[in-house]
């Protein structure tokens, strides 16, 4: 045969239309199976096996039935255990069939990185995939208010659960910024973002009022952090929020029972002191009347007797009085005292109770002034008693002797007004906030007798005639007592 020259100096065999080896590369047996084979007039399949099944694709290449044929990526192992891959090309020449070795390991090897880092980011794809499967689950599983924004504040994710608290759908929320949901004056949303960001990882908490679509408000207790999104350096904000509405609601009422109780146990210490106060001396002048008239029986006077019951009647009917006081202040903070309204001339009825305190002050003096007819007012005759009788008392008692409490009475409109007006020593603007709490006394009243119940019955009996009462009052410059009815 004429000699055939082969181009890039790669390896080769050369076999005839029997499958003979007509002629090969030196290096040739670098690919073979059995190397020992590859020699002159034998048979190709010998040396290499992956000839073997294509006979009839290589009798239609030499009858030029078709052009070519490769067999592709061919491996074989090396005696240092390596590995080698190999292309076949087949191609006629002439007459004979040129079988064209190319070594493609290196192509091969970098095709299985490859195709490993494929398989390996597959894995990573799915191993996500499943993971924000479970993720999604959780999160639209949870109790608690999910709210994931951008850095700006605008809304990208929620959950379920947010939904159903504030009871928004997810359109409501999506592109909108949180502050339209937290309606609560000490959410700042810049700020919050700013000192997370300060503190890097950090989680803070926070509780804000949000609200409704009912327009209702919910407390939420808030915890915030940022998390990375797929953009360098841009993070967005978490708020992660569990409805506290009815915990602030219990402690709210916690609260309050702490403070009643509180107020209770003020309330009794001050009751304590003015019952040991205001009964002893009752009680000390009825037990002095009463061993005199035991010790003298046989020999008191007339004058002496009557002086003694006189006395002890006092006595009692003070003590009477204190309880009649107690036991008013007891019927409505039960919402039971009564409230029966009639039509009377207020007058008359003013001067029967100036006439009835004038006798316990003899040396103060009542001006009465009158302004309009009163003579058609409504109102009950029994609280009026008590309004007029102890705002009276008190102007009078409070006052230096010698001095006038001005008592004026007018009508605005369809009310009537009474105002008292004393120079006594005035109340201090501490004890003015608690003037209207039972058994309340100021502390520069000293020794001055008194129960702490006047005006608090005065501000009860004013509240049962829907009325109003105003006090103003400076220490040693007297006090005004405006009530309207």
């Amino acid at each position: 045969m004429n000699q055939i020259h082969i181009v890039d100096n790669q390896e080769y065999v050369i076999i005839d239309q029997h499958f003979q080896i007509v002629d090969f590369s030196a290096a040739v047996d670098e690919y073979a199976a059995v190397p020992e084979n590859v020699i002159l007039g034998q048979d190709i399949r010998l040396s290499f096996p992956e000839i073997v099944g294509l006979e009839k694709t290589i009798e239609l290449i030499l009858n030029e039935q078709q052009n070519n044929f490769t067999l592709k990526a061919i491996a074989k192992n090396q005696a240092d255990n390596q590995v080698i891959y190999f292309d076949i090309y087949l191609e006629k020449v002439e007459n004979y069939l040129v079988l064209l070795f190319k070594d493609v390991t290196e192509l091969m090897i970098v095709k299985q990185s490859l195709m490993q880092k494929v398989n390996e980011a597959e894995l990573s794809l799915s191993t996500l995939k499943r993971f924000e499967n479970c993720t999604n689950r959780i999160i639209a599983s949870m109790g608690e208010l999910l709210i994931i924004t951008k850095s700006s504040g605008i809304i990208e994710r929620v959950n379920k659960a947010a939904k159903t608290i504030l009871g928004y759908c997810k359109s409501d929320f999506i592109d909108h910024h949180i502050s339209l949901f937290i309606n609560d004056s000490k959410f700042d949303f810049e700020e919050i973002y700013n000192s997370l960001l300060a503190e890097d990882n950090s989680l803070k908490k926070y509780e804000f009022a949000c609200e409704t679509t009912e327009r209702e408000l919910v407390e939420i207790a808030f915890n915030c952090f940022l998390v990375p999104t797929e953009v360098k350096d841009v993070l967005n904000c978490v708020f992660i929020g569990r409805d506290i509405t009815i915990r602030k609601q219990a402690e709210a009422e916690i609260r309050q029972a702490l403070e009643k109780e509180r107020e209770l146990t003020q309330l009794k210490s001050r009751f304590i002191s003015m019952a040991s106060h205001e009964f002893r001396n009752p009680l000390s002048s009825i037990l002095i009347s009463a061993d005199a008239l035991a010790n003298s029986k046989d020999n008191i006077s007339s004058a002496d007797f009557d002086f003694y019951v006189t006395f002890i009647k006092n006595a009692a009917l003070n003590m009477n009085s204190l309880l009649e006081d107690i036991l008013l202040i007891s019927k409505h903070e039960a919402g039971k005292q009564s409230f029966n309204p009639k039509k009377l001339n207020l007058v008359e009825f003013a001067q029967q109770i100036i006439q009835e305190i004038s006798l316990s002050f003899p040396d103060r003096k009542i001006n009465l002034i009158i302004d309009g007819d009163l003579s058609q007012v409504s109102g009950d005759d029994k609280l009026l008693w008590h309004i007029l009788t102890n705002v009276l008392s008190n102007a009078l008692k409070y006052s230096p002797s010698e001095t006038t409490v001005d008592l004026s009475l007018s009508k605005e409109d369809d009310k009537f007004v009474m105002k008292i007006r004393d120079r006594g020593m005035g109340i201090s603007p501490e004890a003015q906030k608690h003037i209207f709490e039972s058994f309340y006394r100021g502390n520069n009243v000293k020794d001055l007798p008194g129960t702490g119940l006047g005006l608090a019955i005065v501000k009860r009996a004013i509240d049962l005639h829907q009325g109003q009462i105003i006090i103003t009052s400076r220490p040693n410059l007297g006090t005004t007592v405006k009530i309207i009815l």
